[in-house]
């Protein structure tokens, strides 16, 4: 990425193509300019980074998650070079242009794409039906892994589309369900969700609380890592918190403020030092709705307040 632009989507596109000029000449021909670092076409309102990787052996590994028939896999596996792109948006709104752009590249010979969010790929075929047939479930599956460590479950690859991952503790089915029932929702409705909500799947599921907390799953950098954070879905039977018309929203991001400080004091910030910051940052009052808004144009979710001194903890870990 270049500067401070926020890159929603990285795609690994496999393809015939052994070199960089061949890849522009196929490209070309789909309708697509590859020169240097950007890939464009007068169809798509955004301009892409591309790198160029020869292959090294593993593409076909990097599709070995039953996704692909074993002729597809074989495939990949004997590609001549692929494109890594970078896309300056988020999939949801963008999905048709997203499709148009995975069919020229199909066209150009691409084998298959895989997104770096989740690590996900799939034949050209699969993303064009999941992004332009306008069913959310499907897109999940298409996008969205669900990983299990030490009986909790947590999905990968929401940020993708400008969204918090979630994770509960439960059953591998049963966790599965409820984690394949909230990411939808949030795909289908973009709700404004906030710490101290609840959620239940159905009538006959009990509610859990929500919290939004920093991913710790992987360390910032990381594809898979997701700056929007984890919902922590807590036990049945949790009670919903009131919440008034409007949220503080701290200028700059609590989280910035407090790195700063850390950085000009050269240690670990007390917990005292936090929860004095905390109370000191200067906030400005929004809607829930516009808060969500500036927090998918940052590109990252900030620290909640009531929770900062542990949430800065956990954020501190993935980072070292």
């Amino acid at each position: 990425m270049t500067g401070d632009r926020v890159y929603g989507v990285r795609l690994f596109i496999p393809g015939t193509a052994a070199t960089m000029a061949q890849w522009q000449g196929s490209l070309g021909r789909s309708g697509l300019m590859l020169d240097g670092q950007l890939l464009t076409a007068e169809t798509l309102g955004f301009r892409a980074l591309a790198e160029w990787v020869a292959n090294d052996g593993s593409f076909g590994q990097a599709f070995s998650h039953g996704t692909m028939s074993v002729e597809e896999q074989r495939a990949v596996a004997g590609a001549g070079s692929a494109l890594i792109l970078d896309l300056p948006l988020y999939l949801g709104a963008a999905a048709g242009e997203v499709a148009m752009l995975i069919a020229a590249l199909g066209d150009a010979g691409a084998l298959g794409v895989r997104l770096e969010q989740s690590k996900l790929g799939w034949p050209i075929t699969r993303w064009i039906q999941a992004l332009e047939g306008g069913d959310p479930w499907m897109l999940y599956r298409c996008a969205v892994v669900v990983l299990q460590d030490h009986g909790v479950s947590r999905s990968c690859g929401m940020h993708a589309f400008g969204l918090p991952d979630a994770q509960v503790e439960a059953p591998p089915a049963e966790a599965d369900r409820l984690l394949g029932s909230l990411n939808v929702y949030q795909l289908a409705e973009d709700p404004v969700l906030v710490s101290g909500d609840t959620f239940m799947p159905d009538l006959e599921t009990p509610r859990r609380r929500l919290e939004r907390w920093p991913d710790d799953g992987y360390p910032p950098g990381h594809a898979c890592h997701n700056p929007f954070g984890t919902w922590r879905l807590g036990t049945e039977g949790g009670q919903a918190d009131s919440r008034g018309e409007l949220r503080p929203v701290f200028i700059p991001p609590l989280v910035a403020l407090l790195a700063a400080a850390e950085e000009k004091a050269g240690r670990r910030l007390r917990r005292k030092e936090v929860e004095r910051l905390t109370s000191e940052g200067t906030c400005m009052m929004m809607t829930h709705a516009d808060a969500k808004g500036l927090e998918r144009s940052r590109g990252h979710a900030d620290l909640e307040p009531e929770l900062a001194w542990r949430q800065w903890q956990v954020l501190r870990e993935s980072r070292a």
